[in-house]
């Protein structure tokens, strides 16, 4: 459903940076995390105007639950799009 895509064996922080840069459009991650993994991706990729969300749309926060596990997330340069439903 998304068309052409690539899938890149790198760490989350380095995916996360290839979206703020333009060069991915998304990278929705449906595995283990945990919080080391994304913060600094997903400040820079904030910083570039883009966005890391939860599957209800909401940021992903730090340091609020129980676990350092991070949930569901996907980590896009435009929030306008449906990538949701594309998964």
């Amino acid at each position: 459903r998304l068309g052409e895509h690539e899938l890149l064996a790198v760490g989350s922080a380095l995916k996360i940076c290839l979206v703020a840069e333009g060069t991915a459009d998304l990278y929705p991650r449906l595995g283990d995390t945990f919080e080391w993994d994304t913060a600094a991706g997903q400040a820079i990729l904030e910083a570039a105007g883009g966005s890391v969300v939860d599957p209800t749309g909401r940021p992903l926060r730090y340091n609020e639950r129980e676990s350092l596990r991070n949930p569901h997330f996907l980590a896009c340069g435009d929030l306008t799009r449906a990538w949701w439903r594309l998964l």
